[in-house]
């Protein structure tokens, strides 16, 4: 029995929404182990700036970066595709390209807006993230943005209102954000 044209462009239509919601979930898998890596990092980075006083944090999050930078190219290595390494090398490069700049912007930013306290200097990269992670899901879906939504707002509301705690709270709440963030985005 031959389909009416508007049977057909209902089913093109269920096919192109299982796709998406299909791109959808497989992003949203590859994503979940950054963000838990990088929710352990924020732990102990934030954690540790809280304990440490004059130029040690600096070395801490130094260590704790290397660790994840390292982590994180361990993790895309694994998940890479292995059929197209020219695909997966591009990716490398913008993701490391993509990295690179933001560093690179925190820096300069830091550097114009001197003197700057230990507050706003652990609450500009979280913020960051969260322009980050919201882009991300204006692009590749909500979960992200509002993963993004929760890490500004902890770090605003810690910002504001726990000056006094501002590091140990960005390290259980930021950390923790990002790591149930990263179980709820395997659970597609």
């Amino acid at each position: 029995m031959p389909l009416s044209p508007d049977q057909a462009a209902q089913n093109l239509r269920e096919i192109d929404q299982t796709g998406r919601r299909s791109a959808s979930a497989y992003g949203y898998a590859h994503a979940s182990p950054f963000f838990i890596l990088w929710g352990i990092v924020w732990f102990i980075g934030y954690g540790g700036t809280g304990f440490l006083h004059g130029s040690q944090p600096a070395y801490l999050w130094a260590a704790a970066d290397l660790a994840g930078i390292l982590g994180s190219f361990w993790i895309g290595h694994r998940m890479g595709p292995k059929t197209d390494q020219t695909c997966n090398s591009r990716f490398r490069y913008r993701f490391i390209g993509t990295f690179l700049v933001i560093a690179l912007f925190i820096a300069c930013v830091n550097l114009v807006m001197a003197p700057i306290g230990d507050d706003q200097q652990g609450a500009l990269p979280a913020l960051i993230l969260a322009l980050f992670y919201g882009l991300m899901g204006i692009w590749q879906g909500p979960r992200f943005l509002i993963a993004g939504l929760a890490i500004a707002a902890l770090t605003l509301g810690g910002f504001f209102y726990l000056h006094d705690y501002f590091f140990p709270w960005m390290a259980a709440v930021g950390g923790a954000a990002l790591i149930l963030a990263g179980l709820w985005l395997r659970r597609v």
